[in-house]
């Protein structure tokens, strides 16, 4: 994961220079994934960065290298793997308690890969950024991190606490929590389900199947192009916007938090405001 533009601001260094002290030393790093019998892989991410395609083949590597600010850091970063039943669980490591990417303390990963395109995909992000395309189905559970999630055939399931995800071309959506973060979907082929997003933001556009949204706090929600019905259990003090909805749409609670539907083909059934 690479430093903020405003910390890079802060510290005053020109672009080239910046970009030259996030890797001032580095070494290669690989791994050969041990694939035989497995059924879903996780990756443990952490605060590094890794981008994966899922290819339509049987094997699976990761290449890319170690940067750190100072030479010693970098025995600390590895890449490890072990089995848990049918579940090949990669690790992205560093050998300390908090990692620091400021001035001279910083170390981290930065990997590209593949993994076949037949197997679940999970991913577990905590600052870092993490991609992957291609892949059977998806679970990714990010904490301040990135995630983008590309043409998966399958179901994406996911969870968002102050980071962002972005979704792109998928199967089936379940979103489990967003809390301060933002989640962004588009071309979403199948039903699409939210169970509680707090103060961030979710927008769904391109939805082929039911919407079903169940608590919104002071968050915002908006829907567009959806071909089935949308519906929401609670909405409190946030906003919730929905447009271009081929089914019906309704609102079973609603507390101080503002509603905007338009377009809607079928009926649409929205508490009163009070």
């Amino acid at each position: 994961m690479r430093l903020p533009l405003t910390l890079a601001l802060l510290f005053a260094l020109p672009g080239a220079a910046a970009a030259e002290e996030q890797c001032k030393y580095s070494e290669p790093r690989s791994l050969e994934l041990q694939l035989a019998g497995v059924k879903s892989v996780l990756f443990e991410v952490g605060s590094n960065d890794l981008h994966l395609d899922a290819l339509p083949s049987s094997g699976g590597k990761l290449s890319g290298r170690a940067c750190a600010a100072r030479a010693e850091l970098l025995k600390g970063l590895t890449v490890t793997q072990k089995r848990v039943g049918d579940k090949l669980v990669v690790t992205l490591a560093e050998d300390r308690l908090i990692r620091m990417s400021i001035g001279e303390n910083y170390s981290y990963l930065d990997l590209r890969g593949s993994v076949p395109n037949t197997l679940l995909v999970q991913l577990d992000v905590d600052s870092g950024d993490a991609q992957i395309t291609g892949a059977a189905s998806v679970s990714a559970d990010v904490g301040s991190g990135e995630m983008t999630v590309r043409r998966s055939k399958g179901r994406v399931t996911a969870k968002v606490g102050s980071g962002d995800i972005e979704l792109e071309d998928i199967g089936a959506l379940r979103v489990l929590a967003v809390g301060s973060g933002d989640l962004k979907a588009r071309e979403v082929h199948g039903a699409a389900e939210v169970a509680k997003v707090g103060s961030g933001e979710v927008k769904l556009r391109g939805v082929t199947g039911n919407v079903k949204i169940g608590a919104i706090g002071s968050g915002d929600v908006g829907i567009e192009d959806v071909q089935g019905n949308v519906s929401v259990e609670t909405l409190n003090s946030g906003a919730l916007d929905v447009r271009k909805v081929r089914g019906d749409v309704s609102v079973a609670r609603k507390g101080s938090g503002d509603i905007d539907v338009s377009e809607v083909t079928g009926s649409t059934r929205v508490p009163a405001d009070k």
